[in-house]
């Protein structure tokens, strides 16, 4: 048997718990992005949007309010203010001190789960509020540019009928996104750290369905597709056709010296809106088609994670948009800023 050298204890090959935990909690140290972007930003800017959208929603269900577009617009708030609140939770996780390492954050089996239903309402709820931009920039563009059959179709019965049917095809979209994920403990410090420091930590990670390759390439295309490339597109083409359309009656109402109408300001402040949608969700459309044509991309990718960084801030763009339609309500809604006077101030 080797001796070992004199100048070597026993003692000297005893690991410390301390020391060992010291260690371990070094390696196990949190990206500083995350905790900023994913974390105290995102959560700041869900609280906001969660008491804005609140706010909206009260003042577009008012009576005072018997317009198509504002039942979509009501519609819009509730989505968004879903969104908010349900991204909370996954915020409240990475807005922890940067000093408490990874193995210390609440990570218990309920708050996965949790996490995990959480998830998929938001995400639902996102697509939601591009599906309902859609809804009301058509309705807009039917009363404007196509004004003898406008009485006919934009009607706030319509305008219920065709909110809750994208409610409806939103809790479809949702169901799958329930079981995409399933809660794992994760067992890599068992064995490494101290019993007085161990404890059980969950980790949630694709199930069965979720590893589907024929799931994940629907998922992909439907999301790609249907809740971002068409969408807005369509926005796009039917804004610009509403921007002449007012440039149009700017002119003739110089010309002839005639009032604007005074339904105006309703086209003016949507276009706001779907503009702000439009430039905010850009970085989001981006990464649905980057994972539409390669996902090996995001899978395989290596440190310092570049793309990985991106998506987070296109999610934290998205999550800006949802928390600030409030602004453009108030900034551009006439109707609406008086009724927000006659309410709350």
């Amino acid at each position: 048997m080797d001796r070992l050298p004199s100048n070597i204890t026993i003692d000297d090959l005893v690991i410390d718990d301390v020391a060992l935990f010291e260690s371990v909690r070094k390696s196990f140290t949190r990206d500083p992005f995350d905790h900023y972007v994913n974390g105290v930003c995102s959560l700041f800017i869900c609280l906001l949007g969660t008491i804005s959208n609140a706010l909206s929603f009260s003042i577009l269900t008012q009576r005072t309010m018997p317009l198509s577009t504002y039942v979509y617009l009501a519609g819009l708030c509730l989505s968004d203010f879903t969104a908010c609140l349900c991204l909370i939770p996954g915020c409240i996780l990475y807005a922890y001190p940067i000093e408490v390492p990874d193995f210390k954050l609440p990570r218990t089996y309920t708050y996965m789960k949790f996490l995990i239903i959480t998830g998929a309402i938001s995400t639902t709820a996102r697509a939601l509020s591009v599906w309902l931009c859609v809804a009301f920039t058509i309705d807009r563009w039917i009363m404007i540019c196509r004004p003898f059959v406008g009485p006919l179709y934009c009607t706030i019965k319509n305008a219920r009928r065709v909110t809750f049917i994208i409610y409806i095809v939103g809790i479809v979209y949702a169901v799958p996104l329930l079981f995409e994920y399933e809660v794992n403990e994760d067992r890599s410090l068992s064995d490494i750290l101290p019993p007085n420091h161990a404890k059980r930590m969950y980790r949630y990670k694709l199930s069965e369905l979720g590893s589907n390759s024929v799931f994940r390439w629907a998922y992909v295309l439907i999301n790609a597709l249907g809740v971002y490339i068409i969408p807005l597109i369509t926005i796009a083409i039917l804004n610009r056709k509403l921007f002449n359309s007012i440039r149009l009656l700017e002119r003739r109402s110089a010309e002839y010296n005639a009032p604007l109408p005074t339904k105006q300001g309703v086209t003016i402040m949507l276009l706001a809106t779907t503009l702000m949608l439009l430039v905010f969700r850009s970085p989001s459309a981006t990464v649905s088609v980057m994972w539409l044509i390669s996902a090996k991309m995001f899978i395989n990718e290596k440190p310092p994670f570049r793309l990985r960084k991106f998506h987070s801030i296109a999610n934290l763009c998205a999550t800006f948009n949802a928390a600030t339609t409030f602004i453009m309500f108030i900034i551009y809604g006439t109707k609406f800023r008086s009724e927000f006077t006659r309410i709350y101030c």
